[in-house]
């Protein structure tokens, strides 16, 4: 595809590829921007490049017409490109459009030849992109939702000379189907749940850090401050984290909670926190999957700042632990006692949620749909 037609306007891409985020949570905010450009492509035909867990995601969002995946353990950022161009270049597309921000995906667009190659300037890939969106402090200061959306905007106004304005808030939400609402109503009845009282999830783990955990005898307190209070606990997570989950319910003084990590995949896992009444998560990929499966969340945040990259949208929440070491980032807390985290109790979490709650429902009273 030559860039430019002979009014010297940029030609519409046919077939585009996208290469989506790494993350969950980097997923989820991207998704208004992936709405976007079908909008500003509609007849276009869209693949998605993703890692293999992020499959599902993609799939549920709606979002691509194809899925080119690949293993996150399928060799390093040396050897994934020259495994992955022969895969784009058979894809025949016109435009990759960059939302990960690595030399990497530039790289693998560039030796797969794909012609027209567009994202923000970073890690030193300038060079291999045809379309530079520029990084200006106002995109770096807003939202990350904004940071992809800057990219459609730009797009837009390259081939139509204009940028739509969206009709109101960017939405990260997806449309569950029947039958992921059908098979987490099954999963909860047959963990002996009953889906006319009201449900919370409690997510305890983190992949990317576990400085972001708090602590799990707070989880397991929260869990039987609920409990008493006549609400249904639920845990969920990556099914590796199943561990940590029963170390959590074996500080419970309740023996009433449901273990999901392994019984859930992530589409079913969001199928149930849409008919929870509240998810209340650590910061990681579960709390923007709540906001993506419109469910209320709180997000409880200490070594990081709950910010550009919090969950997105009218019903995610957040609680901030506070400590002279705050926010840190650290991976792992260089300190015994944990402070930031230590410093919000399972009380002042309680309180947070019937605050949110609050007027419609108290945690016992709320019905589930």
């Amino acid at each position: 595809m030559s860039m430019h037609s002979s009014s010297n306007h940029p030609l519409f891409p046919s077939r585009i590829v996208v290469r989506g985020t790494n993350w969950v949570g980097d997923t989820v905010m991207s998704l208004p921007a992936a709405r976007e450009l079908r909008r500003i492509f509609p007849s276009a035909e869209i693949t998605y490049w993703v890692s293999s867990g992020l499959v599902p995601l993609v799939e549920v969002a709606g979002c691509a017409d194809h899925i080119v995946s690949f293993n996150r353990d399928s060799g390093g950022p040396l050897t994934r490109p020259f495994k992955m161009k022969p895969r784009l270049a058979a894809g025949r597309f016109d435009m990759a459009a960059l939302f990960q921000n690595a030399f990497e995906s530039a790289f693998t667009a560039w030796i797969a030849k794909i012609p027209v190659r567009i994202g923000f300037p970073t890690d030193l890939r300038g060079p291999l992109l045809t379309v530079r969106v520029p990084l200006s402090d106002e995109i770096r200061k807003k939202h990350q939702v904004y940071y992809y959306l800057a990219i459609t905007e730009f797009l837009e106004n390259r081939f139509h000379d204009q940028v739509t304005p969206m009709p109101g808030p960017p939405d990260c939400s997806v449309a569950l189907r029947d039958r992921h609402l059908s098979r987490a109503r099954e999963l909860l009845l047959s963990s002996g749940l009953d889906t006319g009282r009201p449900i919370f999830c409690l997510c305890p783990g983190s992949v990317n850090s576990r400085a972001k955990r708090w602590p799990g005898d707070s989880f397991a307190r929260l869990a039987d401050l609920l409990t008493r209070m006549g609400a249904q606990v639920v845990f969920l997570g990556a099914a590796h984290e199943k561990d940590l989950v029963e170390s959590v319910r074996s500080m419970m003084n309740s023996p009433w909670a449901v273990d999901l990590t392994e019984d859930a995949d992530m589409v079913t896992a969001m199928a149930v926190m849409y008919l929870s009444t509240m998810v209340i998560s650590n910061d990681t990929g579960s709390a923007h999957l709540a906001v993506a499966a419109k469910s209320k969340v709180l997000t409880i945040f200490g070594p990081t700042i709950a910010g550009a990259t919090a969950p997105f949208g009218p019903d995610a929440h957040v609680i901030k632990g506070e400590a002279p070491c705050a926010p840190c980032r650290h991976f792992q807390c260089p300190l015994p006692d944990h402070p930031c985290m230590r410093n919000i109790t399972p009380e002042a979490v309680l309180g947070k949620i019937q605050e949110i709650l609050r007027p419609a429902t108290t945690p016992g009273s709320k019905p589930n749909g």
